[in-house]
């Protein structure tokens, strides 16, 4: 009496199936997934087959069908991760994996910008965004940024192509506004580091505003020329020089460090929080540094740490 087992037949066939289409992927260098989302159909077809055999059988007398548990559940499995990788393949997992492992991380040069100033121009106010950056003066009526950037990079594509990728910038009136941009994500599953380090130089002669977004700033303005206010930087270091003609103001600092013997400093502590009385706080300070006949005024607010170096120009 012939015993026939349903299952075995198509675990065979899944066996053949997946070596073939693993030796032809060697040999015509298929993407792996292209191989899981192709071959497991034929699966489907060869356990259909089986089926309508089993059938057919099953009408003859003294035929005993038996079913080859084992080999169901492996062929199920298999089919189930075959149709988990076209699942994914249709909504562009399977894609967004592939680019993950190409990612490269790079230092690249940053799109440099610049911009005449015209006699229009009096006043320019940067928001320095997600990013630190180095403000210095120059003697050109001219606003330029230029710098460094690090991110994630794929197949060799810069993530910065043009200054417009990481600047806005916008004129009007007598003013020219100024903000950085975040570097574009590349939406890596498991995170994504970027840094840029840019230096912007501006006319020694301009009337500057700075936003800094609670990120460090370093400022060397060598001789200025007109008043600069600065605000809510984490950590600001500001080089001066020592034949500069400016009077240095700190309004609502919690550390002063640098020319301490020089400094007109005031403290005053926070309010105890009402909701809270038992938190208190950081002491702010406030004060004056004058340098030279203090002509022109640079006005620090808002801002952690400040740091200030008096350096020979």
């Amino acid at each position: 009496m012939r015993t026939w087992r349903v299952g075995t037949i198509s675990m065979g066939a899944t066996l053949v199936f997946l070596g073939v289409f693993l030796i032809l992927s060697q040999l015509f260098d298929w993407k792996f997934a292209y191989v899981m989302t192709s071959w497991w159909p034929f699966l489907l077809i060869v356990l259909g087959l089986e089926i309508l055999f089993y059938l057919f059988v099953s009408n003859k007398e003294n035929s005993l069908i038996k079913y080859d548990f084992l080999s169901i559940f492996f062929v199920g499995i298999i089919g189930f991760i075959g149709i988990g990788f076209t699942v994914m393949s249709a909504a562009g997992v399977l894609d967004k994996v592939h680019d993950w492992m190409k990612y490269e991380m790079k230092t690249t040069d940053l799109p440099a910008y610049s911009s005449s100033l015209d006699h229009n121009i009096t006043r320019v106010v940067v928001d320095t965004g997600p990013h630190p950056l180095t403000i210095e003066t120059g003697k050109e009526k001219e606003l330029s940024i230029f710098g460094t950037y690090r991110a994630e990079v794929l197949n060799g594509k810069a993530a910065l192509t043009s200054n417009k990728d990481y600047i806005s910038a916008k004129k009007q009136g007598d003013t020219l506004y100024i903000t950085l941009k975040g570097l574009p994500d590349l939406h890596n599953p498991f995170g994504s580091y970027q840094e840029m380090n840019a230096t912007m130089v501006v006319p020694d002669n301009i009337n500057l505003e700075v936003n800094a977004n609670y990120q460090s700033l370093t400022v060397k303005p060598r001789k200025l020329h007109n008043n600069w206010s600065i605000g809510e930087a984490s950590d600001l270091n500001l080089q001066l020089a020592t034949n500069e003609n400016i009077t240095l103001t700190a309004e609502n600092v919690e550390h002063i460090e640098g020319q301490s013997d020089k400094w007109k400093l005031v403290e005053t502590k926070g309010d105890l929080n009402k909701e809270h009385a038992e938190e208190m706080e950081p002491e702010q300070q406030s004060g004056t540094l004058k340098i030279g006949k203090g002509t022109y005024l640079v006005n620090v607010s808002n801002t952690s740490n400040l740091t200030v170096t008096m350096a020979k120009n």
